[in-house]
């Protein structure tokens, strides 16, 4: 569940294993989507992440 890993092959097996299949989506942006906290801040840096830079 990331950014660009996409695998047709293994989305094939997973799903004839009964798996539902997920492909390049972000599990932050997705939850912060669901809960409504989607915003640009740590977005447009090219870098996702919780740490906080020192200022």
């Amino acid at each position: 569940m990331q950014f660009g890993v996409i695998s047709t092959e293994a989305a094939r097996i997973a799903e004839r294993g009964g798996l539902n299949v997920v492909m390049d989506r972000c599990m932050k942006v997705e939850h912060a989507r669901m809960l409504g906290r989607m915003h640009w801040l740590g977005f447009n840096t090219g870098r996702i992440t919780a740490e906080r830079s020192p200022l």
